[in-house]
């Protein structure tokens, strides 16, 4: 791997640590917000947007003459995942933590913006976002109506993401579809408790809840012309409470469905709800259905796709083309959905523990080469 050297790297470490240490949830992130801005402020940017989408700000660095902007995106919220891992920087929120590594997506880009201080661009603009609630699928589309947006009009937006199970520094990229769709469903049966001795007088939700568990996965499979790896998931359910004298009269349960296609997400959310109105019916029941976490497919453009292949090429970071999407979802493409502009993937290391389990650590090693990629797709933008 070939580097420049990287100003403030220990310090950006120790930045990564305290973010860890001090996580917030989504839409949230006051005190993220604050820190980052503190850090960022000894790098001259020229304008700081704060307030975007929330608690999410943007530092704008202009270059000496007229080019294109280029946006990238680092997320700021942690995930409700408690850490049962014993580190010195160890999470001091319980029942909280940085379990997708967003703690490390903010240091890299911190990092970006000591080499922009450091090596003022020729021409162009370059904004760094730092975005709020990317996990519940609503910080992109909150940063894209803020009024305060409006004003920036990206030529090009990227974003990358750590990846465990691929080699650490390495950068995995595809073109065209890079994520799935997503959205999640929950649905509220209501019926009647009863005492336990005589559950005939309750109207009970557990036999449609059992119909629902067995029929939502499968309902994909029913629906006409929906892409062949449309799948629904069940995620949670729950049946009354904790109690031997009761026969409950509430239920709930909660999916996911994804897709490679929004279309299908669409087509898939239509049907679902006559499938839970009728069965909640036929069990005389009150159903409530709520949606959470829209995310749109993303879609990565080749031209930025390239642009990113170049870029690792130039620093001599190996590359790893993708054969097929990941099934799990991400908000950027609410953004590249209106920009030109791709997501890659930052190898975290073959052997390093999952994304949103409770051993996950962001690897601090891969901090440089993020910084370095970045720096690199900002130069051959703008020459």
């Amino acid at each position: 791997m070939v580097y420049q050297p990287i100003p403030y790297l220990n310090k950006l470490q120790e930045l990564r640590k305290e973010l860890h240490q001090y996580p917030e949830y989504s839409g949230r992130e006051k005190k993220t917000a604050s820190k980052l801005l503190s850090f960022c402020s000894d790098f001259q940017p020229d304008v700081v947007i704060e307030k975007l989408g929330g608690n999410g700000f943007a530092l704008v660095f202009e270059g000496d003459n007229d080019g294109k902007t280029v946006l990238i995106r680092a997320e700021m919220d942690a995930l409700p995942i408690d850490e049962v891992i014993d580190i010195p920087h160890k999470s001091k929120n319980k029942d909280l933590s940085h379990k997708c590594g967003h703690d490390g997506h903010m240091a890299i880009l911190c990092g970006v913006a000591s080499l922009l201080h450091e090596q003022r661009q020729r021409a162009g603009r370059v904004v760094l976002l730092f975005q709020p609630a990317e996990e519940t699928g609503k910080g992109a589309e909150a940063v894209l109506k803020d009024p305060k947006f409006q004003g920036i009009v990206p030529d090009y937006v990227f974003a990358l993401h750590n990846l465990p199970g691929f080699p650490a520094g390495s950068v995995v990229v595809r073109y065209d579809l890079f994520a799935y769709a997503s959205l999640g469903i929950f649905i509220r049966l209501k019926g009647e408790s009863s005492h336990a001795a005589s559950s005939e007088h309750g109207i009970s939700p557990l036999p449609a809840m059992m119909e629902l568990l067995e029929t939502l996965p499968e309902l994909p499979r029913n629906i006409p012309d929906l892409h062949k790896n449309t799948l629904l998931t069940i995620t949670y359910s729950r049946l009354g409470h904790f109690a031997f004298g009761i026969s409950p009269g509430n239920a709930e349960l909660a999916a996911t469905m994804r897709s490679e296609l929004d279309g299908d997400i669409e087509k898939l959310k239509t049907a679902i709800v006559p499938v839970v109105r009728e069965i909640g019916s036929r069990y005389m029941l009150d159903t409530i259905i709520q949606w959470h976490d829209p995310f749109n497919a993303t879609v990565n453009s080749p031209e930025a796709v390239t642009m990113i292949r170049s870029a690792a090429r130039k620093v001599e970071l190996p590359f790893i083309e993708l054969r097929e999407p990941f099934r799990w979802s991400e908000d950027f493409g609410s953004f590249t959905a209106k920009f030109p502009g791709a997501i890659f993937g930052l190898g975290a290391g073959e052997h390093h523990s999952d994304l949103h389990t409770p051993h996950y650590d962001f690897p601090d090693e891969i901090i440089a080469p993020g910084i370095q990629l970045f720096h690199e797709i900002i130069k051959q933008i703008n020459r």
